[in-house]
Protein backbone atom coordinates (compact mmCIF):
# COMPACT_ATOMS: atom_id res chain seq x y z
CA UNK A 1 0.00 0.00 0.00
CA UNK A 2 1.45 3.29 -1.13
CA UNK A 3 2.31 5.60 1.71
CA UNK A 4 2.33 9.58 1.23
CA UNK A 5 3.59 12.07 3.62
CA UNK A 6 2.21 15.70 4.21
CA UNK A 7 1.98 18.61 6.54
CA UNK A 8 -1.51 19.64 5.70
CA UNK A 9 -3.96 17.28 3.71
CA UNK A 10 -6.98 19.18 2.46
CA UNK A 11 -9.63 17.03 1.25
CA UNK A 12 -12.17 19.13 -1.52
CA UNK A 13 -10.83 21.29 -4.32
CA UNK A 14 -13.45 23.37 -4.35
CA UNK A 15 -13.30 27.63 -3.61
CA UNK A 16 -12.89 26.17 0.63
CA UNK A 17 -10.23 23.66 -0.16
CA UNK A 18 -7.97 25.94 -2.43
CA UNK A 19 -8.38 28.78 -0.27
CA UNK A 20 -7.39 26.64 2.45
CA UNK A 21 -3.78 24.48 0.54
CA UNK A 22 -3.11 28.32 -0.84
CA UNK A 23 -2.81 29.74 2.71
CA UNK A 24 -1.44 26.60 4.42
CA UNK A 25 1.31 26.50 1.73
CA UNK A 26 2.40 30.32 2.33
CA UNK A 27 2.82 29.52 5.79
CA UNK A 28 5.76 26.91 4.78
CA UNK A 29 3.82 24.12 5.16
CA UNK A 30 3.80 20.91 3.08
CA UNK A 31 -0.12 20.70 1.42
CA UNK A 32 -1.84 17.72 -0.38
CA UNK A 33 -4.91 19.34 -1.72
CA UNK A 34 -7.03 16.24 -2.97
CA UNK A 35 -10.33 15.61 -4.93
CA UNK A 36 -12.41 12.87 -5.40
CA UNK A 37 -13.04 13.90 -9.43
CA UNK A 38 -11.37 16.24 -11.97
CA UNK A 39 -9.27 18.85 -9.73
CA UNK A 40 -11.82 21.39 -11.32
CA UNK A 41 -15.15 19.82 -10.64
CA UNK A 42 -17.53 20.22 -7.45
CA UNK A 43 -20.49 22.55 -6.77
CA UNK A 44 -17.70 26.11 -6.85
CA UNK A 45 -17.71 25.53 -10.45
CA UNK A 46 -21.48 25.80 -11.10
CA UNK A 47 -21.49 29.25 -8.28
CA UNK A 48 -22.99 32.75 -9.56
CA UNK A 49 -19.90 34.10 -8.86
CA UNK A 50 -21.51 36.44 -5.72
CA UNK A 51 -20.35 37.44 -2.71
CA UNK A 52 -22.47 39.10 0.07
CA UNK A 53 -19.98 41.47 1.53
CA UNK A 54 -19.90 43.73 4.38
CA UNK A 55 -18.45 47.23 3.44
CA UNK A 56 -18.86 51.17 4.04
CA UNK A 57 -22.50 50.65 2.50
CA UNK A 58 -23.62 47.51 4.34
CA UNK A 59 -21.27 48.13 7.57
CA UNK A 60 -20.19 44.82 9.32
CA UNK A 61 -23.18 45.09 12.17
CA UNK A 62 -25.89 45.55 9.77
CA UNK A 63 -23.97 42.49 7.65
CA UNK A 64 -23.97 40.66 11.04
CA UNK A 65 -27.91 41.57 11.64
CA UNK A 66 -28.88 40.83 8.20
CA UNK A 67 -27.38 36.83 8.56
CA UNK A 68 -28.83 36.27 11.90
CA UNK A 69 -32.01 37.16 10.48
CA UNK A 70 -31.96 34.88 7.61
CA UNK A 71 -31.39 32.21 9.55
CA UNK A 72 -33.91 33.09 12.45
CA UNK A 73 -31.31 33.39 14.82
CA UNK A 74 -30.07 29.95 15.47
CA UNK A 75 -26.95 30.51 13.92
CA UNK A 76 -23.49 30.47 15.31
CA UNK A 77 -23.47 34.35 16.20
CA UNK A 78 -19.42 33.76 16.85
CA UNK A 79 -18.95 32.49 13.25
CA UNK A 80 -20.94 35.04 11.62
CA UNK A 81 -18.99 37.88 13.32
CA UNK A 82 -16.27 36.15 11.72
CA UNK A 83 -17.45 36.49 8.92
CA UNK A 84 -18.46 40.69 8.73
CA UNK A 85 -14.74 41.13 10.38
CA UNK A 86 -13.08 39.01 7.53
CA UNK A 87 -15.57 39.38 4.14
CA UNK A 88 -13.98 42.89 2.75
CA UNK A 89 -10.04 41.84 3.44
CA UNK A 90 -10.89 38.32 1.69
CA UNK A 91 -12.47 40.17 -1.47
CA UNK A 92 -9.21 42.53 -1.65
CA UNK A 93 -7.30 39.17 -1.47
CA UNK A 94 -8.91 37.95 -4.69
CA UNK A 95 -7.85 41.35 -6.20
CA UNK A 96 -4.62 41.05 -5.62
CA UNK A 97 -4.58 37.58 -7.06
CA UNK A 98 -5.82 39.11 -10.63
CA UNK A 99 -9.44 38.35 -9.92
CA UNK A 100 -11.34 40.91 -11.88
CA UNK A 101 -15.13 41.87 -9.72
CA UNK A 102 -17.03 44.30 -9.85
CA UNK A 103 -19.60 45.65 -7.23
CA UNK A 104 -23.91 45.77 -7.96
CA UNK A 105 -25.24 47.34 -4.99
CA UNK A 106 -24.58 47.99 -1.51
CA UNK A 107 -24.27 44.13 -0.81
CA UNK A 108 -22.90 42.08 -3.38
CA UNK A 109 -19.27 41.46 -5.68
CA UNK A 110 -19.47 39.40 -8.11
CA UNK A 111 -16.89 38.28 -10.78
CA UNK A 112 -16.97 40.17 -13.84
CA UNK A 113 -18.07 38.37 -16.86
CA UNK A 114 -19.18 40.68 -19.62
CA UNK A 115 -21.33 38.78 -22.15
CA UNK A 116 -19.81 35.32 -21.48
CA UNK A 117 -21.91 32.58 -20.42
CA UNK A 118 -19.55 30.48 -18.55
CA UNK A 119 -20.52 30.12 -15.40
CA UNK A 120 -19.00 32.48 -12.97
CA UNK A 121 -17.47 29.88 -11.02
CA UNK A 122 -16.15 28.02 -13.05
CA UNK A 123 -14.02 31.43 -14.34
CA UNK A 124 -13.00 32.36 -10.43
CA UNK A 125 -11.92 28.12 -10.44
CA UNK A 126 -9.69 28.43 -13.67
CA UNK A 127 -8.02 31.50 -11.65
CA UNK A 128 -7.68 30.08 -8.17
CA UNK A 129 -6.45 26.82 -9.54
CA UNK A 130 -3.69 28.72 -11.41
CA UNK A 131 -2.41 30.30 -8.42
CA UNK A 132 -1.96 26.86 -6.79
CA UNK A 133 0.18 26.09 -9.69
CA UNK A 134 2.11 28.64 -8.75
CA UNK A 135 2.66 27.32 -5.28
CA UNK A 136 4.19 24.01 -3.92
CA UNK A 137 0.91 22.75 -3.36
CA UNK A 138 0.77 18.71 -4.99
CA UNK A 139 -2.67 18.08 -6.19
CA UNK A 140 -3.77 14.19 -6.22
CA UNK A 141 -7.55 14.23 -8.40
CA UNK A 142 -9.42 11.00 -8.27
CA UNK A 143 -8.52 10.29 -4.55
CA UNK A 144 -11.71 9.26 -2.69
CA UNK A 145 -10.71 9.76 1.28
CA UNK A 146 -13.00 6.74 2.95
CA UNK A 147 -11.35 6.85 6.87
CA UNK A 148 -9.76 9.06 8.84
CA UNK A 149 -6.86 7.78 11.02
CA UNK A 150 -6.66 8.88 15.06
CA UNK A 151 -4.25 8.58 17.01
CA UNK A 152 -4.75 9.18 20.69
CA UNK A 153 -7.50 10.99 19.64
CA UNK A 154 -5.75 13.17 17.51
CA UNK A 155 -5.69 13.10 13.41
CA UNK A 156 -2.90 11.20 12.19
CA UNK A 157 -3.89 10.84 8.74
CA UNK A 158 -6.43 9.21 6.47
CA UNK A 159 -7.15 6.32 4.22
CA UNK A 160 -7.76 7.05 0.45
CA UNK A 161 -8.99 5.09 -2.92
CA UNK A 162 -6.60 6.43 -6.28
CA UNK A 163 -8.33 5.61 -9.19
CA UNK A 164 -4.74 5.23 -10.71
CA UNK A 165 -2.61 3.91 -7.82
CA UNK A 166 -4.92 1.76 -5.45
CA UNK A 167 -5.37 2.02 -1.60
CA UNK A 168 -3.18 5.16 -0.34
CA UNK A 169 -2.15 5.71 3.33
CA UNK A 170 -1.67 9.53 3.62
CA UNK A 171 0.37 10.25 6.67
CA UNK A 172 -1.19 13.89 7.67
CA UNK A 173 -0.09 16.04 10.72
CA UNK A 174 -3.53 18.03 10.13
CA UNK A 175 -6.56 17.48 7.43
CA UNK A 176 -8.70 20.05 6.44
CA UNK A 177 -12.48 18.58 5.21
CA UNK A 178 -13.87 21.04 2.29
CA UNK A 179 -15.82 18.13 0.91
CA UNK A 180 -18.95 20.45 0.24
CA UNK A 181 -22.69 19.44 1.07
CA UNK A 182 -25.10 16.15 -0.04
CA UNK A 183 -27.32 18.26 -2.87
CA UNK A 184 -26.56 14.74 -4.94
CA UNK A 185 -28.36 12.37 -2.55
CA UNK A 186 -31.99 14.16 -3.93
CA UNK A 187 -33.36 14.00 -7.05
CA UNK A 188 -33.70 17.45 -7.85
CA UNK A 189 -30.62 19.27 -7.07
CA UNK A 190 -28.41 22.58 -8.40
CA UNK A 191 -25.39 20.19 -7.02
CA UNK A 192 -22.84 18.63 -9.10
CA UNK A 193 -23.71 15.06 -8.81
CA UNK A 194 -21.14 13.78 -6.94
CA UNK A 195 -21.70 15.90 -4.16
CA UNK A 196 -23.15 13.28 -1.85
CA UNK A 197 -22.28 13.85 1.42
CA UNK A 198 -18.49 12.30 2.02
CA UNK A 199 -17.38 14.88 4.62
CA UNK A 200 -20.82 14.33 6.42
CA UNK A 201 -20.18 10.69 7.27
CA UNK A 202 -16.23 10.66 7.64
CA UNK A 203 -16.70 13.32 10.45
CA UNK A 204 -19.61 10.80 11.99
CA UNK A 205 -17.31 7.57 11.33
CA UNK A 206 -14.59 9.15 13.25
CA UNK A 207 -17.08 9.92 16.19
CA UNK A 208 -18.12 13.45 15.32
CA UNK A 209 -21.76 15.14 15.62
CA UNK A 210 -23.40 16.57 12.56
CA UNK A 211 -25.43 19.84 13.52
CA UNK A 212 -28.54 21.14 12.10
CA UNK A 213 -29.05 18.46 9.34
CA UNK A 214 -32.54 19.38 8.80
CA UNK A 215 -31.97 22.68 7.40
CA UNK A 216 -31.94 22.16 3.69
CA UNK A 217 -32.15 25.45 1.16
CA UNK A 218 -34.07 24.58 -1.77
CA UNK A 219 -33.53 27.25 -4.61
CA UNK A 220 -36.86 27.88 -5.90
CA UNK A 221 -36.21 28.74 -9.60
CA UNK A 222 -34.71 25.19 -10.88
CA UNK A 223 -35.44 23.77 -14.38
CA UNK A 224 -38.40 20.81 -14.49
CA UNK A 225 -38.10 20.24 -18.42
CA UNK A 226 -38.01 16.82 -19.10
CA UNK A 227 -34.54 15.45 -19.56
CA UNK A 228 -32.71 18.19 -18.48
CA UNK A 229 -30.42 19.11 -15.45
CA UNK A 230 -32.33 21.12 -12.64
CA UNK A 231 -30.30 24.26 -13.40
CA UNK A 232 -31.22 26.90 -11.11
CA UNK A 233 -32.09 30.06 -13.09
CA UNK A 234 -29.37 32.65 -10.95
CA UNK A 235 -29.57 36.51 -11.38
CA UNK A 236 -30.19 38.92 -12.61
CA UNK A 237 -33.75 37.93 -13.83
CA UNK A 238 -34.97 40.28 -16.01
CA UNK A 239 -38.38 41.78 -14.64
CA UNK A 240 -40.05 40.95 -17.61
CA UNK A 241 -39.76 37.65 -16.49
CA UNK A 242 -42.81 36.48 -14.73
CA UNK A 243 -43.80 32.99 -12.74
CA UNK A 244 -47.25 31.07 -13.71
CA UNK A 245 -49.08 28.64 -12.11
CA UNK A 246 -51.38 25.93 -14.71
CA UNK A 247 -54.09 28.41 -14.62
CA UNK A 248 -51.93 31.32 -15.82
CA UNK A 249 -51.92 33.50 -12.94
CA UNK A 250 -49.17 35.61 -12.11
CA UNK A 251 -47.70 34.11 -8.88
CA UNK A 252 -45.70 36.80 -7.69
CA UNK A 253 -49.48 38.67 -7.97
CA UNK A 254 -51.56 35.84 -6.40
CA UNK A 255 -49.49 36.47 -3.22
CA UNK A 256 -49.20 39.44 -3.37
CA UNK A 257 -45.24 39.48 -2.34
CA UNK A 258 -43.15 42.46 -2.29
CA UNK A 259 -40.00 41.84 -3.49
CA UNK A 260 -39.52 41.08 -7.03
CA UNK A 261 -37.81 38.01 -8.36
CA UNK A 262 -34.22 38.64 -8.02
CA UNK A 263 -34.84 39.88 -3.84
CA UNK A 264 -36.62 36.73 -3.50
CA UNK A 265 -34.28 34.26 -4.75
CA UNK A 266 -31.38 35.89 -3.00
CA UNK A 267 -32.83 36.69 -0.20
CA UNK A 268 -36.11 34.93 0.24
CA UNK A 269 -35.65 31.09 -1.20
CA UNK A 270 -37.41 29.97 1.68
CA UNK A 271 -40.66 31.51 1.20
CA UNK A 272 -40.75 31.40 -2.63
CA UNK A 273 -39.70 27.77 -2.72
CA UNK A 274 -42.78 26.61 0.01
CA UNK A 275 -45.12 28.74 -2.35
CA UNK A 276 -44.08 26.79 -5.58
CA UNK A 277 -44.12 23.53 -3.69
CA UNK A 278 -47.98 24.18 -2.78
CA UNK A 279 -48.59 25.15 -5.89
CA UNK A 280 -47.25 22.36 -7.24
CA UNK A 281 -49.65 19.98 -5.46
CA UNK A 282 -51.89 21.35 -7.47
CA UNK A 283 -50.51 21.07 -11.25
CA UNK A 284 -47.52 22.43 -13.05
CA UNK A 285 -45.57 26.05 -12.74
CA UNK A 286 -43.47 27.65 -15.36
CA UNK A 287 -41.25 30.31 -15.79
CA UNK A 288 -42.16 32.94 -18.80
CA UNK A 289 -39.52 35.00 -20.56
CA UNK A 290 -41.36 35.58 -23.97
CA UNK A 291 -41.38 39.68 -23.28
CA UNK A 292 -37.72 39.79 -22.26
CA UNK A 293 -36.28 41.90 -24.77
CA UNK A 294 -33.71 40.56 -27.17
CA UNK A 295 -30.76 42.45 -26.24
CA UNK A 296 -31.56 40.97 -22.77
CA UNK A 297 -30.83 37.07 -23.60
CA UNK A 298 -26.86 38.33 -24.47
CA UNK A 299 -26.25 38.54 -20.65
CA UNK A 300 -25.47 36.46 -17.85
CA UNK A 301 -28.00 34.24 -16.95
CA UNK A 302 -30.50 34.35 -19.99
CA UNK A 303 -27.62 33.63 -22.04
CA UNK A 304 -26.72 30.68 -20.64
CA UNK A 305 -30.52 29.54 -20.08
CA UNK A 306 -30.43 30.19 -24.66
CA UNK A 307 -27.43 27.87 -24.72
CA UNK A 308 -29.52 24.92 -22.80
CA UNK A 309 -32.61 25.67 -25.12
CA UNK A 310 -33.16 28.23 -27.41
CA UNK A 311 -36.83 27.52 -27.15
CA UNK A 312 -37.21 28.89 -23.72
CA UNK A 313 -37.20 32.62 -25.56
CA UNK A 314 -40.75 31.81 -26.84
CA UNK A 315 -42.54 29.54 -24.60
CA UNK A 316 -43.13 29.17 -20.70
CA UNK A 317 -40.94 26.07 -19.82
CA UNK A 318 -41.16 24.08 -16.02
CA UNK A 319 -39.79 24.85 -13.39
CA UNK A 320 -39.80 23.40 -9.42
CA UNK A 321 -37.29 23.91 -6.28
CA UNK A 322 -34.37 22.22 -6.32
CA UNK A 323 -31.69 21.15 -3.59
CA UNK A 324 -29.60 23.59 -3.51
CA UNK A 325 -27.32 24.11 0.00
CA UNK A 326 -27.25 22.31 3.26
CA UNK A 327 -26.96 24.60 6.44
CA UNK A 328 -26.05 21.82 8.89
CA UNK A 329 -22.60 19.52 9.17
CA UNK A 330 -19.87 19.55 10.81
CA UNK A 331 -19.43 21.95 14.18
CA UNK A 332 -16.27 24.36 14.02
CA UNK A 333 -15.20 27.29 16.18
CA UNK A 334 -13.76 30.25 14.90
CA UNK A 335 -10.63 29.05 14.13
CA UNK A 336 -12.30 26.40 11.47
CA UNK A 337 -11.38 23.75 14.47
CA UNK A 338 -13.29 20.53 14.67
CA UNK A 339 -13.26 18.61 18.45
CA UNK A 340 -11.00 16.80 16.73
CA UNK A 341 -7.68 17.78 17.29
CA UNK A 342 -5.65 18.21 14.13
CA UNK A 343 -8.99 18.12 12.41
CA UNK A 344 -10.12 21.30 10.74
CA UNK A 345 -13.56 22.10 8.32
CA UNK A 346 -14.46 24.75 6.08
CA UNK A 347 -17.37 25.06 3.67
CA UNK A 348 -20.84 23.99 3.31
CA UNK A 349 -19.56 20.80 5.15
CA UNK A 350 -19.68 22.77 8.23
CA UNK A 351 -22.72 23.83 10.03
CA UNK A 352 -23.54 27.07 12.05
CA UNK A 353 -22.90 30.34 10.08
CA UNK A 354 -26.52 30.12 8.19
CA UNK A 355 -28.36 28.96 10.75
CA UNK A 356 -32.35 27.90 9.40
CA UNK A 357 -31.37 29.64 5.78
CA UNK A 358 -28.68 30.84 4.05
CA UNK A 359 -28.56 34.51 2.14
CA UNK A 360 -27.86 34.79 -1.28
CA UNK A 361 -23.94 35.16 -1.99
CA UNK A 362 -22.55 33.82 1.78
CA UNK A 363 -21.55 30.53 0.21
CA UNK A 364 -19.16 31.90 -1.56
CA UNK A 365 -18.13 34.35 1.52
CA UNK A 366 -18.32 31.39 3.66
CA UNK A 367 -15.86 29.50 1.41
CA UNK A 368 -13.14 32.08 1.09
CA UNK A 369 -13.17 33.94 4.87
CA UNK A 370 -13.36 29.92 6.72
CA UNK A 371 -11.25 28.29 4.01
CA UNK A 372 -8.40 30.35 4.67
CA UNK A 373 -8.97 30.14 8.17
CA UNK A 374 -8.51 26.86 7.97
CA UNK A 375 -5.72 27.01 6.28
CA UNK A 376 -3.87 29.14 8.89
CA UNK A 377 -5.40 26.83 11.73
CA UNK A 378 -4.14 24.14 9.99
CA UNK A 379 -0.84 24.83 9.22
CA UNK A 380 -0.23 26.44 12.68
CA UNK A 381 -1.41 23.36 14.24
CA UNK A 382 1.27 20.99 12.00
CA UNK A 383 3.96 22.87 12.38
CA UNK A 384 4.16 22.53 16.05
CA UNK A 385 4.15 18.59 15.65
CA UNK A 386 6.75 16.00 14.99
CA UNK A 387 5.73 13.56 12.79
CA UNK A 388 4.62 10.24 13.65
CA UNK A 389 5.47 7.05 11.37
CA UNK A 390 1.56 5.27 11.02
CA UNK A 391 1.73 1.69 11.66
CA UNK A 392 0.92 1.12 8.13
CA UNK A 393 0.56 -3.07 9.15
CA UNK A 394 -1.99 -2.88 10.70
CA UNK A 395 -4.38 -0.94 8.32
CA UNK A 396 -6.30 -3.12 5.44
CA UNK A 397 -8.66 -2.42 2.95
CA UNK A 398 -10.13 -4.65 0.32
CA UNK A 399 -11.48 -1.68 -1.36
CA UNK A 400 -11.48 -0.55 -4.90
CA UNK A 401 -12.51 1.95 -7.40
CA UNK A 402 -15.69 1.11 -9.64
CA UNK A 403 -18.23 3.72 -9.59
CA UNK A 404 -20.35 1.45 -12.27
CA UNK A 405 -21.57 -1.26 -9.76
CA UNK A 406 -25.64 -1.58 -11.57
CA UNK A 407 -26.84 -2.97 -8.19
CA UNK A 408 -25.67 0.28 -6.58
CA UNK A 409 -26.48 2.78 -8.92
CA UNK A 410 -30.24 1.31 -8.98
CA UNK A 411 -29.91 2.06 -4.75
CA UNK A 412 -28.52 5.14 -4.98
CA UNK A 413 -31.53 5.78 -7.69
CA UNK A 414 -33.90 4.93 -5.11
CA UNK A 415 -31.79 6.83 -2.31
CA UNK A 416 -32.26 9.75 -4.39
CA UNK A 417 -36.24 9.09 -4.35
CA UNK A 418 -36.49 8.55 -1.13
CA UNK A 419 -34.64 11.84 0.25
CA UNK A 420 -36.75 13.75 -2.21
CA UNK A 421 -40.30 12.44 -1.55
CA UNK A 422 -39.47 12.26 1.99
CA UNK A 423 -37.05 15.09 3.43
CA UNK A 424 -37.94 18.08 0.61
CA UNK A 425 -39.59 21.38 0.72
CA UNK A 426 -42.12 20.62 2.40
CA UNK A 427 -42.48 17.86 5.38
CA UNK A 428 -44.58 15.91 8.75
CA UNK A 429 -44.17 13.17 10.90
CA UNK A 430 -46.20 10.87 8.52
CA UNK A 431 -43.91 10.99 5.35
CA UNK A 432 -40.42 11.33 7.42
CA UNK A 433 -41.41 8.02 9.50
CA UNK A 434 -41.59 6.53 6.00
CA UNK A 435 -38.41 7.63 4.85
CA UNK A 436 -36.81 6.31 7.47
CA UNK A 437 -38.56 3.19 7.17
CA UNK A 438 -37.40 3.07 3.12
CA UNK A 439 -33.76 4.51 4.50
CA UNK A 440 -33.45 1.57 6.62
CA UNK A 441 -34.97 -1.46 4.09
CA UNK A 442 -32.26 0.62 1.57
CA UNK A 443 -29.38 -0.10 4.46
CA UNK A 444 -30.28 -3.99 4.08
CA UNK A 445 -29.70 -3.96 0.35
CA UNK A 446 -26.70 -2.19 0.33
CA UNK A 447 -24.73 -4.69 3.37
CA UNK A 448 -25.94 -7.28 1.02
CA UNK A 449 -24.56 -6.34 -2.17
CA UNK A 450 -21.60 -4.87 0.10
CA UNK A 451 -21.38 -8.46 1.60
CA UNK A 452 -20.29 -9.88 -2.37
CA UNK A 453 -17.91 -6.87 -3.43
CA UNK A 454 -15.81 -3.96 -2.10
CA UNK A 455 -16.36 -1.18 -4.47
CA UNK A 456 -16.33 2.52 -3.72
CA UNK A 457 -19.62 3.21 -4.98
CA UNK A 458 -21.02 0.73 -2.59
CA UNK A 459 -19.14 2.30 0.60
CA UNK A 460 -20.50 6.15 -0.89
CA UNK A 461 -24.07 4.90 -0.66
CA UNK A 462 -23.56 3.52 2.92
CA UNK A 463 -22.41 6.87 3.92
CA UNK A 464 -24.57 8.54 1.79
CA UNK A 465 -27.74 6.70 3.48
CA UNK A 466 -26.60 7.91 6.68
CA UNK A 467 -26.54 11.16 5.90
CA UNK A 468 -29.86 10.65 4.43
CA UNK A 469 -31.17 9.32 7.73
CA UNK A 470 -29.55 12.03 9.68
CA UNK A 471 -31.50 14.67 7.71
CA UNK A 472 -34.88 12.53 8.30
CA UNK A 473 -34.14 12.36 12.02
CA UNK A 474 -33.42 16.19 12.72
CA UNK A 475 -36.69 16.75 10.79
CA UNK A 476 -38.72 14.43 12.64
CA UNK A 477 -37.17 16.09 15.71
CA UNK A 478 -38.08 19.47 14.97
CA UNK A 479 -41.40 20.49 16.13
CA UNK A 480 -41.75 23.87 14.11
CA UNK A 481 -40.98 25.50 11.13
CA UNK A 482 -38.15 27.75 10.75
CA UNK A 483 -36.29 29.05 7.67
CA UNK A 484 -35.96 27.10 5.06
CA UNK A 485 -37.45 23.88 7.44
CA UNK A 486 -41.07 23.64 6.56
CA UNK A 487 -43.38 21.21 8.41
CA UNK A 488 -47.28 21.06 7.26
CA UNK A 489 -47.81 19.70 10.53
CA UNK A 490 -45.72 22.40 12.44
CA UNK A 491 -46.33 25.42 10.27
CA UNK A 492 -44.91 27.90 12.77
CA UNK A 493 -42.22 28.81 14.35
CA UNK A 494 -41.93 28.39 18.00
CA UNK A 495 -39.38 30.18 19.47
CA UNK A 496 -40.15 29.27 23.13
CA UNK A 497 -39.29 25.62 22.49
CA UNK A 498 -37.11 25.27 19.42
CA UNK A 499 -34.77 28.28 19.84
CA UNK A 500 -31.74 25.59 19.86
CA UNK A 501 -29.93 23.52 17.60
CA UNK A 502 -30.28 19.50 17.18
CA UNK A 503 -27.28 17.37 17.39
CA UNK A 504 -26.58 13.91 16.38
CA UNK A 505 -23.83 11.12 16.72
CA UNK A 506 -23.21 7.59 15.87
CA UNK A 507 -23.73 4.88 18.55
CA UNK A 508 -21.06 2.89 17.37
CA UNK A 509 -22.17 -0.18 19.53
CA UNK A 510 -25.97 0.25 18.69
CA UNK A 511 -25.61 1.66 15.26
CA UNK A 512 -28.21 4.21 15.34
CA UNK A 513 -28.08 8.07 15.56
CA UNK A 514 -28.36 10.12 19.29
CA UNK A 515 -30.12 12.59 19.08
CA UNK A 516 -29.71 16.22 21.37
CA UNK A 517 -30.24 19.71 21.57
CA UNK A 518 -28.08 22.22 22.45
CA UNK A 519 -29.62 25.74 23.03
CA UNK A 520 -28.57 28.70 19.95
CA UNK A 521 -25.35 30.53 20.78
CA UNK A 522 -27.52 33.75 20.64
CA UNK A 523 -26.63 36.89 19.48
CA UNK A 524 -23.39 37.97 20.78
Amino acid sequence: MKIIETDVLVVGSGIAGVMSALKAARNGCKVLLTSKVSMKSGNSIFAGGGWLIPSEDFPPDAYFRWVMEGGKQVNNAKLVRVLAQRGEVMIRALKEMGISLEKKGEKYWYVKMGNSSKYPGSTLMDELLTQVKKKPIETQPWVCIIDLLLEDGRISGALGISRTQGPLIINAKSIILATGGAGGIYRRSSNHRRIIGNGYWLALKAGLSLMDMEFIQFYPIGLAEPFLPSTIIQPPIPREARILNTNGENLLEKYSLKFDLNESVMQYRDELTVILSKELQDGAVYMDCTEVPAKKWKKWFLNRLATINPEFRNRPFLIAPAVHFLMGGIEIDQYAQTAIPGLFAAGEVTAGIHGANRQGGNALTECMVFGNIAGRSASGYARKLSRRKIKDHTIRTEFHWDTHNTGGKKLFSELQDLTWTHAGPIRNACSLKKGLQWNSTLKKRTEELASKEKSILLNELKGSLMVSEAILRASLERKESRGAFYRDDFSNKDDANWLKNIFLKVDSEKNHFIVSHHPTTGQH
